[in-house]
């Protein structure tokens, strides 16, 4: 409950609920950011690009054919970033929906009074401090106390300092919606503990790193992993005729720069982020250094870097086509993203 700090005219005030130890380190991702100050709140203190990669959080998703615009979307971010890490950790972790809007609040402040950090899934449209009115309803916040006098959560978020009020009913607001990319997630929020007994490094880093491959060399021919960006580079000089009309056109090019570069990547969609959990593993595991995992994915992560300021440029030129040597970069970091995770797969135990 609540403490009881003063009172005036009849009225008793309380003072905001805080997590105690609290500690929120601004990171460049939404979800990895989130998950280091979960687990820190619990006792285990992991970097960001650490939480990033025992979750194996590179992906590659190439969408096509959406009634919306952009109808060609490229993503680098592996979804169950959360869950994957939690299991390599060995940490309990509880994913949790409400339909009820009252219960889904009662559920969260239980979990604070247990002592853990739920992580929300909210819309960026409803949270204040981002001013926007684009939807983008997967984006991680962590709950780390409220005002009840005030009608205001405190939440961390990504590269902010401190925490953020966000006034009840715009939280509510930003837990319901039904907006893009996912439509409705049912106020989806997660609450995690840290493991009894955490596992030794160099065998998490080695489970994380086979993960990462496994959830990358997918042969489906779905939307998602290397057979996904085998596709997109095919079938990226194509786009412009393909898009639907010239604004879609613009669109599905400053849209994919804007998802390699910005975005909450930070930077060559996801790689740089991913490239410091690997000069972090190297110190544990062998392999990383001995196969040149490091400086193979900065190089990577600079090529993608490149390809979205090629993007970016080619958003500004009505009716620009996609040059042929930025097509051979798109098929280039296809070809060397399929020999990394492979590598991957093979030389590390």
């Amino acid at each position: 409950m609540p403490g009881v700090c003063g009172a005036a005219r009849g009225r008793v005030y309380t003072r905001p609920v805080v997590l105690a130890g609290f500690q929120h380190r601004p990171g460049v991702h939404c979800g990895s950011t989130a998950l280091s100050d979960a687990l820190r709140a619990r006792g285990l203190d992991l970097s960001e690009p650490m939480a990033f990669g025992l979750g194996a959080g590179l992906g590659f998703y190439y969408l096509v054919g959406g009634a919306l615009s952009p109808t060609h979307v490229i993503q680098g971010r592996q979804w169950p970033l959360e869950r994957t890490a939690c299991e390599v950790l060995g940490a309990p972790l509880a994913e949790r929906t409400e339909d009820d809007p009252d219960r889904a609040w009662s559920e969260v402040e239980k979990a604070l009074a247990r002592g853990l950090a739920p992580i929300l899934s909210t819309d960026l449209r409803f949270l204040p401090y981002y001013g926007t009115r684009t939807a983008f309803n997967g984006h991680r916040v962590v709950l780390a106390g409220f005002d009840r006098d005030r009608r205001v959560a405190l939440v961390a978020d990504t590269e902010r300092d401190g925490l953020l009020e966000v006034p009840f009913d715009d939280l509510e607001k930003a837990r319901a919606s039904d907006g893009q990319p996912l439509g409705y997630t049912g106020r989806l929020w997660m609450e995690i503990d840290a493991p009894a007994r955490p596992p030794p490094m160099r065998d998490a880093v080695a489970r994380a790193l086979r993960e990462q491959a496994k959830h990358m060399l997918l042969e489906t021919g779905g939307p998602a992993g290397v057979s996904a960006l085998d596709r997109f580079a095919v079938e990226l000089p194509e786009w412009p005729r393909l898009a639907a009309g010239e604004a879609d056109r613009a669109w599905c090019l400053r849209f994919a720069y804007q998802s390699i570069e910005k975005r909450g990547t930070g930077g060559g969609n996801f790689r740089a982020l991913y490239a410091r959990f690997l000069d972090e593993a190297a110190s544990h595991h062998p392999a990383v250094a001995r196969l040149g995992l490091p400086e193979r994915m900065r190089g990577l992560a600079g090529r993608w870097t490149k390809l979205a300021l090629a993007f970016k440029e080619l958003s500004d030129a009505p009716g620009a086509g996609v040059p042929v040597a930025v097509a051979e970069l798109a098929a280039g970091l296809a070809r060397d993203e399929r020999s990394f995770y492979e590598e991957v797969a093979a030389f590390v135990p």
